[in-house]
């Protein structure tokens, strides 16, 4: 049996370039030649087409960062918008075809989501061949060299590009928004910590992106309390 690395490399060369023809409506596994940074970390990613996608408009963009956790992609495909972006959304923890959960007395569920979705959605993976989870610096810079090529492949407005991220990537989603809030138009991190604990500094530095804030009120992984401070500090 091979080693797991040899295997997860061997699978990615069968991925498609950056540029092919993928199908619409459903995320794709993909491959593209990363600038050499100095980290090798997202070397491999996901993309989303609409089912109306064309090139004869220019479309929206939205960046997804996933969280830590177990398993290459895995992780990302269990998480809110990677999993809502099939047709299937069963994933290795969850086996049912379509994500459905209670909340407050009500019933949620969304199985035609990817069908609706006008969005281009790229999903970096931001694991490493060691399997170092997270958003380090030179990983964020080959995920805004990854959105600005996937941007002019795929008829991408750039002036109209999104960036969210969960957990471990809603820490990443803000770290990316300071970097680079010039490439952006909106932040939407998902219970995530605003690093640093700038609050000022990171006010400034966002005055003029939209930004979203999600936060469930006990999450025991990423204390509330952390998207509340970042609020807070954007309100200031």
């Amino acid at each position: 049996m091979l080693p797991l690395l040899t295997l997860l490399h061997a699978t990615a060369a069968a991925f498609p370039m950056l540029g092919a023809e993928i199908p619409l409506g459903e995320r794709t596994k993909m491959s593209w030649d990363p600038p050499p940074n100095g980290d090798d970390g997202v070397d491999h990613f996901q993309l989303f087409l609409p089912r109306r996608w064309s090139k004869d408009q220019r479309w929206p963009m939205l960046i997804f960062l996933h969280g830590a956790g177990d398993g290459v992609w895995d992780v990302m495909n269990s998480q809110s918008l990677p999993r809502l972006l099939s047709r299937d959304q069963s994933t290795a923890f969850d086996p049912r075809k379509s994500w459905e959960f209670d909340f407050d007395g009500r019933h949620y569920a969304n199985a035609s989501f990817a069908d609706e979705l006008g969005f281009v959605v790229v999903m970096p993976q931001g694991w490493d061949a060691t399997m170092r989870p997270g958003w380090s610096r030179p990983r964020l810079e080959r995920v805004r060299a990854l959105a600005t090529r996937v941007a002019s492949a795929y008829a991408v407005d750039p002036e109209r590009i999104s960036l969210a991220g969960q957990s471990a990537g809603g820490v990443g989603a803000w770290r990316f928004a300071l970097e680079y809030p010039e490439f952006l138009s909106a932040v939407v991190p998902v219970c995530g910590a605003l690093p640093g604990g700038d609050g000022d500094r990171a006010a400034q530095r966002l005055k003029d992106l939209s930004i979203w804030v999600f936060h469930a009120a006990d999450d025991s992984a990423m204390p509330v309390e952390l998207g509340d401070d970042a609020v807070a500090a954007m309100n200031r």
